[in-house]
């Protein structure tokens, strides 16, 4: 795992592949959910709320790494990852390394996220936190 955050990452995708946006908002939502966690990503509102840059940086170092993939896709940001063999394997050791407590919710928040559309998506993180949403370029049309 070549950056001390991509546990967190690797855990989810043991449960569900997902795209950018899903990754990013369930990273969100689980962080909200437990409080203060040691070496976490760090959140700031942005165009689709929550965002933490780190997370974009994390996915290109496991990607270059060999360890996700992204079927090809016009749209790179809508496709999800998936884990390769060796990917697995390090998401196995990931998830060991995250205490269990910790592990369920993590897994229950990507369970739940990887359920959601898009906007219901960011419905559901804007509820939880509007102070996220300020940037948003969406706010107004979430409202609805």
């Amino acid at each position: 795992m070549g950056h001390p955050k991509a546990k967190w990452i690797l855990a989810m995708l043991k449960v569900s592949p997902l795209d950018r946006i899903h990754i990013m908002k369930a990273l969100f939502l689980f962080g909200k959910m437990v409080g203060e966690i040691p070496n976490y990503f760090h959140f700031k509102p942005y165009l689709y709320g929550p965002c933490s840059f780190e997370v974009y940086e994390v996915l290109e170092i496991l990607e270059k790494d060999g360890l996700v993939v992204r079927p090809l896709y016009p749209i790179p940001q809508w496709v999800a990852y998936y884990l390769t063999n060796q990917g697995k394997k390090e998401a196995e050791l990931a998830a060991k390394d995250i205490l269990p407590e910790l592990l369920q919710h993590l897994e229950e928040v990507t369970k739940e996220v990887s359920r959601l559309g898009f906007y219901e998506l960011l419905k559901r993180v804007y509820k939880e936190a509007p102070e996220f949403a300020i940037n948003s370029v969406l706010r107004e049309v979430l409202k609805q």
